[in-house]
């Protein structure tokens, strides 16, 4: 099975807003997938801030924060488990939360990660970074990022950003078979966004038939995309975007009133992520909305 149809979702989960909401968008969608659902929680103690002051932690106490932990996230478990009538199962593991989901994915064997994410911009986000995004460039699976202010659970208008890439193209088919599969509507989207900021410094005027051939062109293979939807799906519209594809996906997004958001994702690190950066985590932070990022195969 695969992201179109999970058998198996992931749920970190650090008893947050974000991550109720993540945990309360997972139970929705294993009641249509007949999914299981496994919670898990990082229970990594900062004991840097201490050390320098050679602070000995107290006998006893990391067993108790543990020991907490699992106790409520049983009482989390239980009541997802009540609310949705699917099989629920709950881990609390020692060690860094990016480290903790990369196994528990890889040992639950799950084909679907749904993670609250605050969005972080700006400041904020140079100085907190985020789980969620460094989670979609190292999964093994897709990843469902969820903010708590995301809009309802149900998913009713899902909008796909396509680059005509292989990794759009199985955006483009994953997001149809969600929208057949829950009854939603299709938007196809590309964003026609010309690099021509490396010309205009040197003063040379782009000639109008080069533009209006290049939009043609990327119309064109647009619709042969939305095509490609309807042979999965019927309720299906495009449009042609026409400006740096993050801010793009996110202003229609809000436009149309979509719930999900489908991007495809190559999963840059290093040296490579720091020069190109990643729409999907751009996507992630702007969107108002839940985001689902796939890696291409």
């Amino acid at each position: 099975m695969t992201a179109s149809n999970p058998e198996r979702i992931l749920v970190p989960f650090d008893f947050s807003p974000d991550s109720r909401a993540a945990a309360e968008r997972a139970g929705w969608l294993a009641t249509r997938t007949n999914a299981k659902i496994h919670l898990l929680h990082a229970c990594a103690l900062p004991t840097h801030g201490l050390t320098p002051y050679e602070a000995v932690l107290p006998n006893g106490l990391w067993e108790q924060i543990h020991e907490s932990a699992a106790g409520q996230l049983e009482t989390v478990r239980a009541q997802l488990a009540d609310k949705t009538g699917t099989e629920v199962t709950a881990e609390v593991t020692d060690g860094l939360p990016g480290e903790a989901i990369q196994a528990a994915c890889e040992a639950f064997d799950a084909q679907l990660i749904v993670m609250g994410t605050r969005g972080h911009t700006g400041l904020g986000h140079l100085l907190l970074g985020s789980v969620a995004e460094r989670t979609l460039r190292t999964a093994p699976c897709a990843v469902l990022a969820v903010k708590e202010d995301g809009g309802t659970t149900d998913i009713a208008k899902i909008l796909v950003g396509v680059d005509f890439s292989e990794p759009a193209e199985e955006a483009l088919q994953t997001a149809a078979n969600w929208a057949k599969r829950l009854g939603a509507e299709l938007h196809v989207a590309h964003a026609f966004d010309l690099p021509l900021t490396m010309i205009t410094p040197y003063e040379v005027s782009i000639p109008t038939g080069l533009l209006q051939e290049a939009r043609e062109a990327a119309n064109a293979k647009l619709d042969a995309a939305a095509e490609r939807a309807r042979a999965t799906t019927d309720k299906v519209e495009s449009q042609l975007l026409e400006s740096p594809a993050a801010p793009a996906l996110a202003e229609e997004a809000e436009r149309i009133g979509a719930n999900l958001i489908v991007v495809g994702t190559r999963g840059h690190t290093g040296f490579k992520h720091l020069l190109l950066g990643s729409v999907a985590e751009r996507t992630v932070r702007l969107a108002p909305c839940a985001v689902l990022t796939l890696k291409g195969r």
